[in-house]
C-alpha cells in the first residue's frame, strides 16, 4: 500500500513518460509540480497535470499507468512540501546512475521548478533577498555542463550538497510564498 508521501519509482516513471512521448522527464515533471505547489493554490498543479496528459488515449494501459504515477507524484510532493516532517527531496535518479545522468536530471528539476513558479505568477520582485538569491542559483543550475563532469568523490559530495540545497530552497519558498498563496491553501 502506498502512503501519501511515497514517490513513484523514478526509472519506471521516466520510461513511461518516454513511451507517452511526453515533453519532459520525471525530474522536470516533479520540479514543475513542486513549483506549482509552493506558489499556487491546490488547483494549480491539478489543472496543469490535466492539461499535460489530456491528449493521452483513455483506454491505453500505459497511459493509465502513467496517469496514476503522475497522480502519485503529485500527492507525494504535496504531502512532503506541506508537512512539517521535512521529508521533501527532488525526484532524481538513483545514486548508482552515472554522475552526468544524475546532474542532467538535477538541472532539469531546476528548470521544471522555475517553470512551475513562473506558471503560478511568481516573480523575483515578490521575494526576499534570500529567496531571490536561491532562485538565481536555481537558474544557474539549469545551465550545468553535466557532460563535462568527472566522476569522483568531490563531484559526488557536490551533487549531494546540491540535492540538499534544492530541498532547502523548496521548503524556503513554501514558507516565503505563504502570504501569496493565502491561508486557505497553506494546509492543503
Amino acid at each position: 500500500m502506498l502512503t501519501t508521501d511515497q514517490m513513484p519509482d523514478y526509472q519506471r516513471l521516466e520510461k513511461l513518460l518516454g513511451t507517452m512521448s511526453a515533453d519532459m522527464g520525471a525530474s522536470e515533471l516533479h520540479g514543475v509540480i513542486s513549483g506549482l505547489i509552493c506558489a499556487g493554490s491546490a488547483e494549480a498543479p491539478v489543472d496543469w497535470i490535466a492539461a499535460f496528459i489530456e491528449a493521452w488515449p483513455e483506454g491505453d494501459l500505459l497511459a493509465q499507468e502513467t496517469r496514476e504515477m503522475i497522480g502519485q507524484l503529485y500527492y507525494a510532493a504535496r504531502h512532503q512540501i506541506t508537512q512539517e516532517e521535512l521529508t521533501f527531496m527532488p525526484l532524481l535518479p538513483e545514486d548508482d546512475e552515472v554522475i552526468s545522468t544524475r546532474a542532467k536530471a538535477l538541472s532539469e528539476w531546476c528548470e521544471g521548478y522555475l517553470y512551475g513558479l513562473g506558471l503560478a505568477g511568481v516573480t523575483e520582485q515578490m521575494l526576499s533577498g534570500d529567496s531571490k538569491e536561491a532562485i538565481q542559483d536555481l537558474a544557474h543550475f539549469t545551465r550545468l555542463d553535466y557532460d563535462q563532469l568527472e566522476s569522483g568523490e568531490a563531484t559526488e559530495v557536490a551533487y549531494v550538497e546540491l540535492q540538499e540545497f534544492l530541498k532547502v530552497v523548496t521548503l524556503l519558498m513554501w514558507e516565503e510564498l505563504f502570504e501569496i498563496r493565502g491561508e486557505s491553501n497553506a494546509d492543503e
